[in-house]
């Protein structure tokens, strides 16, 4: 479990003509923020890159650049395995074998449950986003930037800290901001392509979300149906996003969102509102992971009892830390 030193990846990254880049399922901000952003710097320096991201790729993200180049090459003739923003390699899916079959590999991350898979690993727990970490490997070894690559590096941190309003708004936090504005992002143009731009079924979702808002001592929380999904002709992309309108309650300590994205296969989205209370230590318990104020998981079987399960669990642990106070 060592972490290494920016400069020691920077020597990799100059040392080496090809990479193959990865980041994880249901990519976020930060994951393609991370992925484009230091492919794109890879490829000014004149190295082979390609991108990878398990199926399906989210559409939400197609206006930045070198998206369309996401998985449209094979896995083979390159030197190095890049993996972004992801705490294992079972969060990239089927592409894990192949992320193993790289001699040199490069785990870049901030999530405080990353297992060091890597044979190099730089993991910043304190980081807002993957995203931070990555534009100080640019600015360690001197990587060409420009407004293309700022935006993707402006993405993560904006969605990766809620709009500079999460428990993760750091000093880092501002001070990277800033010097991606300097770079050339353009905060306005992006945050109308992140929050002003959203499908007909994502805001009925909300709709049918809000509508069946429910509390559990100071757990705020609801559930999507897959009856819903098909109703809608809505995609798990449609679903992203709306734990953040139920985590708006002003009385919650944690706010919850299940969504049955396929016949009983839930995504869970947990939110804590309560600097004490670690929804990561939750997610956990059923095989996910994230953050302490913000994590998911997945579970399968029958909605409701799932639902009866995780809520069961979160409130036994949140009673725990009250009384640990």
């Amino acid at each position: 479990m060592k972490n290494h030193q920016l400069i020691e990846i920077s020597n990799v990254l100059k040392k080496y003509s090809s990479f193959a880049i990865f980041s994880h399922a249901n990519a976020d901000g930060d994951a393609f923020g991370s992925l484009l952003g230091l492919g794109m710097s890879l490829k000014l320096l004149g190295k082979k890159v390609s991108y990878f991201i398990p199926d399906p790729v989210p559409k939400g993200f197609a206006f930045l650049k070198d998206y369309d180049l996401i998985n449209t090459v094979h896995l083979n003739h390159n030197d190095v395995g890049i993996l972004l923003d992801a705490s294992d390699i079972g969060r990239i899916d089927q592409l894990g074998t192949h992320f193993k079959s790289f001699e040199v590999t490069i785990n870049i991350d901030h999530h405080e449950t990353n297992d060091y898979f890597a044979t190099y690993n730089y993991i910043d727990r304190h980081a807002p986003s993957t995203t931070c970490i990555i534009l100080k490997l640019i600015e360690t070894a001197q990587l060409p930037m420009d407004r293309d690559i700022s935006n993707a590096l402006y993405i993560g941190l904006l969605t990766d800290t809620g709009s500079f309003h999460y428990a993760n708004t750091t000093r880092d936090a501002f001070l990277t901001a800033t010097k991606l504005v300097k770079y050339g992002a353009d905060p306005a143009a992006i945050a109308k392509k992140i929050f002003e731009e959203e499908t007909l079924a994502h805001l009925k979702l909300i709709g049918i979300a809000l509508g069946r808002i429910s509390l559990r001592n100071t757990i705020v929380f609801s559930y999507i149906t897959y009856s819903d999904m098909k109703s809608l002709n809505a995609s798990e992309e449609d679903a992203e996003g709306i734990i953040n309108q139920i985590r708006k309650y002003k009385d919650a300590d944690v706010a919850i969102l299940f969504k049955e994205v396929d016949n009983e296969v839930i995504r869970v989205s947990l939110r804590s509102k309560n600097k004490n209370i670690n929804v990561q230590d939750i997610a956990v318990l059923f095989n996910g992971g994230g953050h302490a104020a913000a994590s998911g998981c997945t579970i399968r079987g029958n909605l409701y009892k799932a639902m009866e399960q995780l809520l069961s669990t979160a409130e036994i642990m949140i009673k725990d830390v009250d009384k640990n106070k």
